[in-house]
């Protein structure tokens, strides 16, 4: 236009030029300064430190102007991460006044728990006309950790009754006794508390100690694996599943006063809590902040073999000894490392396996040989295997 009005000597055409270059210039201009101001820009995030699987909740991005400038555009777009289901855009544009602080909320759902972060927003700045943008990377680390939902899914008492010396007050393994634990006979024990059942299938003879007597002592175990992450769609993984597992037993024995021990194995270390049931809440979160979707335990199954030293504790400190665990990650498991397991931990051993729909990943004969094999290893040395009957698989949410 600006050419078309010098050459035909169009002086309105030629203002109009003028006026549209100087409107693009100032826009220009003022985008640049506005990327300058991007240094003076403070933005945070408020959102709930701990929360539950598929619990929506609201994350508040507030953005303050600490320049002695406005800035007459900005759009701001957070990073949501992998496995949290967005309710609401989590992006805005706004004006933002030199010394003012302008916010905006959106709304988010976690699928997995473990320890979550949102990491970096962007931040974009122009002129006032909106032709030129200036787009910048934020990092401004946000972390919240999801625990495993367990409302509507306890774990029944039953389960835990048929795992041989787990005892709480009222029940018994044979119905006749509150028993806490057996030990081997010692010279001047009360013969009338002579296990009759235990000498027949072991041929020792064997004492009950009655609750009440002892202090009960648990060490929980969990190997969550690679694989355990691929085997079902969130938020029911056979990795969330066994984590649901694992809280269900702390919060059952807390609720009957057994001292629980815990040791986790996700990542190159294992992650040990000693007498988690004393404070459960915070237990749990120290747990779970450990834990990062879709990690993996890179330590053989023997790593649990050091869990008591860990905890300044010794193999004979505890009543019973449970790992929580699959037949996939036991058939990927070296079987020397898993009978060193057995043989260590003895009758004190209890393999706790979660209810999954594993015959959609394994040939039913396969499973059902697995199960043989493994009963009859883990019960020649006196210990036990659990199938849970509690199905701990959620429904998702619908949204809206």
């Amino acid at each position: 236009m600006l050419l078309y009005g010098i050459k035909n000597v169009d002086i309105y055409a030629v203002a109009v030029s003028f006026s549209l270059i100087l409107l693009i210039y100032y826009d220009y201009h003022q985008a640049v300064l506005a990327s300058d101001l991007v240094e003076g820009l403070s933005i945070s995030r408020d959102a709930p430190k701990i929360v539950t699987e598929l619990e929506e909740f609201e994350v508040h991005v507030i953005a303050e102007n600490l320049s002695g400038t406005d800035i007459p555009y900005i759009t701001i777009r957070d990073s949501v991460p992998e496995y949290v289901e967005v309710q609401r855009k989590p992006t805005a544009s706004m004006i933002l006044p030199r010394g003012e602080a302008v916010g905006f909320s959106y709304k988010i759902r976690p699928v997995l728990s473990g320890s979550h972060t949102l990491y970096g927003l962007t931040v974009r700045v122009g002129g006032p006309l909106g032709f030129f943008v200036v787009e910048t990377e934020l990092r401004s680390p946000t972390s919240f950790t999801v625990l495993p939902y367990s409302g509507g899914v306890p774990l029944r008492l039953k389960s835990l009754e048929r795992l041989w010396g787990l005892i709480v007050p009222g029940r018994s393994t044979g119905g006749m006794y509150d028993i806490a634990d057996l030990r081997e006979y010692s010279p001047g024990d009360d013969y009338r508390k002579i296990v009759w059942k235990a000498l027949a299938r072991s041929g020792k003879l064997y004492v009950r100690e009655d609750f009440g007597e002892v202090t009960m002592r648990l060490l929980l175990m969990l190997d969550v694996n690679a694989i355990n992450w691929e085997l079902g769609t969130p938020p029911n993984t056979l990795a969330s599943i066994e984590l649901r597992v694992l809280r269900s037993i702390v919060e059952t024995l807390a609720k009957y006063g057994v001292s629980v021990d815990v040791a986790v194995c996700c990542s190159a270390t294992t992650k040990v809590v000693r007498n988690a049931t004393e404070d459960v809440e915070r237990s749990l979160v120290d747990i779970f902040s450990y834990i990062t979707p879709y990690c993996s335990c890179s330590s053989p199954i023997t790593v649990f073999l050091e869990a008591p030293t860990y905890l300044g504790r010794s193999v004979e400190d505890y009543s019973a000894m449970l790992l929580v665990v699959n037949p996939v990650a036991v058939a990927s498991e070296n079987p020397a490392r898993f009978l060193e397991l057995v043989r260590t931990f003895g009758r004190k051993f209890k393999v706790v396996i979660p209810r999954f729909e594993y015959e959609n990943y394994i040939d039913k004969e396969d499973l059902a040989k697995f199960y043989s094999t493994l009963a009859s290893l883990v019960e020649r040395a006196e210990g036990s295997v659990e199938m849970l009957e509690e199905n701990l698989t959620l429904r998702p949410i619908k949204r809206g």
